[in-house]
Order: structure tokens, then C-alpha cells, then sequence
């Protein structure tokens, strides 16, 4: 019966292989500059004894050097081979944990019914990861109050001139805000209650991609941002407790990877006279542009109401300082 393979072997053997790659590529930069050293004392050789002598020891070197080099490119196949399998184990791995993490999601949703049968009837929201990894991965929150916020960032500066200083915004994720708390029946317990609390705070230091149920609004990409407790007020058998969950999005890669394959262009014949080139800087010369004898009291900003020329072109035009133009010199406008 074949043994069944592990990420430790997948990693011992893609040790192995990195090993002997490097053992047999070092082995071949070793032969390949011995081989160099021994061209090059070969080409200074003056007699036929020592040049003779030196094309032996060049023959065999040549040899050993293309064998190492062989056996440098069939170990760093290897090597290849090796990551390779190692990704892809990794890759059906985290699918199969997945795959399990939704079928116990089931049996959470389950139990969440059986245990609090008035919590699941009222639609009481609930927090739960989108992948849980026991069968106590949810909180329900017997909720008080429930908001939704959106939020508009305005920049405050003007990104370019002529644009109104607000031109920019950016909005942030949907936050869902829900204050209430944790147990409250006869039957809480503060031990469980407070592994509820905790489990909030780790999700939301961890950053765990949950999901939110129930209540008036719902979310099935969300990370908890903010979970806090008040004990002003003690209550028996609860705890007060107040959640913020923001909703998350996936980025999509828009990296394209570029072809490896080289484009061969065919070699024309060049026969007969070249034709000159159109467009070269020697015999198109770039327009005229629109230019003006600086006066007394002329500001870019005057040139840019006037001609409709931005004052970012002005500036790369002339080189001029905003607050000090020189006054008697030429200035282009268009």
C-alpha cells in the first residue's frame, strides 16, 4: 500500500532536490571557470609542447563541464518539479479544509436552532467566520440597537489646477453597528458568556472573514473592526456588548503575465538607397509656439485666464518662478 503523502514530505523532498541543485550547479560554475582559466592560458601558450599539453587538459575539461552542466539542468527539473508539487498539495489542501468548513457550518446552523430555539425564531443577529473550525464558531447578540453607516472621504487640497478642491472622494465599506448583549436567560452562564466575548476579540484581531445573519441587515463578506464591553450597568447572567462589522471585497488581479516566447523577425536584404525617414527631428520642426514680453504685474494665473493655457504646462514651458517672473523676457503661452 502506497504511503500516503504529507506536507513534510512534500517539503523534505523539495529540500532534497534544492540541495543537489545547488551541489550540481556550483559543480559546473566550478568546471566552467576552470575551463575559461585554461582557454585563456592556452591562447597566451608560446610553445607547442605546453600548448599541446593545454588542449588535452581542455578536451577533458569540456567534457566534465558538460556533464555538470547536464546534470545541473536535470537536477533543477527536479527542483521545479518539486515547488511544484509542494504548491499544488498546498492549494488542494486549503480546498479540502474548506470543504469541511462548510459542511460544519451546517451543523452549526443546526446546533445555533436546537440551543437557542428563540433567539433563531426572533431573528437575533449572529456573527459566524465564513470558514469555522469548531462547532462552537458563533456568537448570537441580543441586540438593543442596529445601524448601518457609509462613510464619504473629500479631499481637502486640489489635486490639479483648475479642479474644485473637493474633486476627489472615497468611500468606505458598509460598517454595521450592534449594541445589545450577550445571554440574559436564567440559564447563561458567565464562563460561556465570556468565551463568547473573547472569541469576538479574536476573530477580530485575527481578522477572520465572518459573516453576518439575522437582524435587519446582512453581510457574507464582513471582518469584525471593533468589539468592545461597557459594565456600567451589571447585569445578571450578561454581559453588555457592542460590535462593529465592516463589509470586505475580494481584489481581482488585473497582472497579466507576459509571453516568454521570443518573436523572430525575418533579416530583409538591404539593397539599393534609403529612403529618409518622415517625422525625423532633423526635418520636422516642432510648431511655433505663441509668445509674449513679460510686463510688469503678469502672473501665470493672468496667462492662464487669458490663453486657457494650464498653469502646470506654463511652468514646464518656461521654468519660470510663480512670484517672481522676469520682467523684459520672452514667454510662451501656446
Amino acid at each position: 500500500m502506497a504511503k500516503k503523502k504529507t506536507l513534510k514530505s512534500y517539503n523534505s523532498q523539495l529540500t532534497k532536490a534544492k540541495s543537489a541543485y545547488n551541489k550540481a550547479k556550483n559543480t559546473y560554475n566550478a568546471n566552467n571557470k576552470k575551463l575559461s582559466e585554461l582557454k585563456s592560458r592556452r591562447s597566451k601558450a608560446k610553445t607547442t609542447t605546453e600548448k599541446n599539453s593545454l588542449d588535452g587538459k581542455i578536451k577533458r575539461a569540456t567534457e566534465s563541464t558538460k556533464k555538470a552542466k547536464g546534470k545541473a539542468n536535470k537536477t533543477k527539473g527536479t527542483y521545479n518539479k518539486a515547488k511544484s508539487n509542494l504548491a499544488a498539495f498546498k492549494k488542494s489542501q486549503a480546498a479540502e479544509r474548506r470543504k469541511a468548513s462548510l459542511k460544519l457550518k451546517k451543523k452549526i446552523i443546526a446546533k445555533m436552532q436546537k440551543d437557542k430555539p428563540g433567539y433563531w425564531k426572533a431573528k437575533r443577529p449572529f456573527v459566524i467566520p465564513k470558514y469555522p473550525r469548531s462547532i462552537n464558531s458563533y456568537v448570537y447578540i441580543d441586540n438593543t440597537t442596529e445601524s448601518e453607516t457609509v462613510t464619504t472621504d473629500l479631499t481637502t487640497n486640489s489635486i490639479a489646477p483648475g479642479q474644485y478642491v473637493n474633486h476627489y472622494t472615497q468611500t468606505s465599506p458598509v460598517q454595521h453597528q450592534i449594541d445589545g448583549k450577550l445571554g440574559g436567560s436564567l440559564i447563561s452562564k458567565m464562563k460561556g458568556l465570556k468565551e463568547q466575548l473573547d472569541r469576538l476579540k479574536r476573530w477580530s484581531t485575527n481578522g477572520t472573514e465572518t459573516e453576518l445573519h439575522h437582524g435587519q441587515r446582512q453581510s457574507n463578506h464582513a471582518v469584525l473592526t471593533s468589539v468592545a464591553s461597557t459594565y456600567d450597568a451589571p447585569r445578571d447572567n450578561a454581559i453588555p456588548v457592542s460590535i462593529t462589522i465592516e463589509d470586505v471585497k475580494w481584489a481581482k488581479s488585473e497582472v497579466s503575465k507576459k509571453s516568454k516566447s521570443k518573436t523572430i523577425t525575418k533579416k530583409s536584404n538591404n539593397t539599393g538607397k534609403k529612403t529618409p525617414t518622415k517625422g525625423t527631428r532633423k526635418t520636422n520642426k516642432p510648431k511655433a509656439g505663441k509668445y509674449l514680453t513679460i510686463k510688469k504685474g503678469d502672473t501665470y494665473w493672468g496667462y492662464h485666464v487669458s490663453f486657457g493655457t494650464s498653469i502646470a504646462k506654463l511652468r514646464s514651458w518656461n521654468g519660470f518662478p510663480d512670484k517672481a517672473l522676469p520682467i523684459g523676457k520672452k514667454i510662451r503661452l501656446k
